[in-house]
């Protein structure tokens, strides 16, 4: 039976305001290696792939009806887009390469605004009312935050942004699907193979994923890209490039 795969590739982008974005340094190029070489000779055997990615992430260098591409732009887009597909769709394999970015913008306020609250607080309640809980509850929720529906001024010297958690994407992949095959990836900078692995295991195991593709940031670059895929029982293999790890993942998904 011809299989259904969805990447996900690139970073996601979470809105400050109209203009200003938190995201990340990927560039989806990863994600377009895995659909190009896919296709260069299994074809036959991909009924479709759903390229999931933001507008401005690198695409696959193939033209083919099998791709359909998905534009997202936040990580709750992300979610929506996956749970769409896998509501329509019997999802044969994950390639869950996208650099999902780990916070996102909760409000931004200027300081002046923040110290006058804290400062009215300090004045209205009893020293003894004062409590770093009372002081926290200030910071998740202050009164007054900047206009975020458009685009904050250039001249706030002191604008300060809190941010918030992103849901694990990874985490809910194969809670829409228990039998589909996923394949997660974990990226670190600079530290040692046997961090890298423990890391990569504990994240395979958490989130069952059949396969994680562990990244070293330090070893990425000049068309080189190391990285190890770790399976349930043991490390599949070492690839030094991108066209490695996509032969390899290519392998044991077909």
């Amino acid at each position: 039976m011809k299989k259904k795969i969805i990447i996900t590739s690139g970073p996601t982008n979470e809105r400050i305001d109209s203009v200003m974005k938190i995201t990340n340094m990927s560039t989806g190029a990863l994600g377009c290696v895995f659909a190009e070489t896919f296709l260069e000779d299994k074809a036959e055997e991909i009924e479709k792939i759903f390229f999931v990615s933001t507008k401005m992430s690198h695409k696959p260098r193939v033209n083919s009806p099998k791709i359909e591409y998905i534009t997202i732009e936040t990580t709750q887009d992300l979610i929506d887009a996956l749970q769409k597909i896998f509501s329509e769709n019997k999802i044969d394999v994950v390639i869950h390469s996208a650099a999902v970015g780990d916070y996102a913008g909760k409000y931004s306020i200027r300081a002046e605004e923040l110290v006058n609250e804290i400062w009215d607080t300090l004045q209205s309640i009893p020293v003894e009312a004062i409590t770093k809980q009372r002081l926290m509850e200030i910071f998740e929720n202050p009164r007054v935050i900047a206009d975020n529906s458009g685009k904050i001024s250039s001249y706030e010297p002191h604008l300060m942004t809190m941010y918030s958690l992103t849901p694990k994407v990874i985490g809910m992949i194969k809670k829409l699907d228990s039998s589909v095959k996923l394949i997660g990836f974990k990226l670190l900078d600079g530290v040692s193979r046997e961090e890298l692995l423990k890391v990569a295991i504990r994240l395979r195991e958490k989130n069952q994923a059949d396969y994680i593709v562990a990244n070293d940031l330090s070893k990425i670059g000049g068309g080189k890209h190391w990285a190890m895929i770790v399976s349930k029982d043991n490390v599949v293999c070492e690839c030094q490039t991108k066209k490695e790890i996509a032969i390899a993942i290519k392998g044991l998904i077909f």
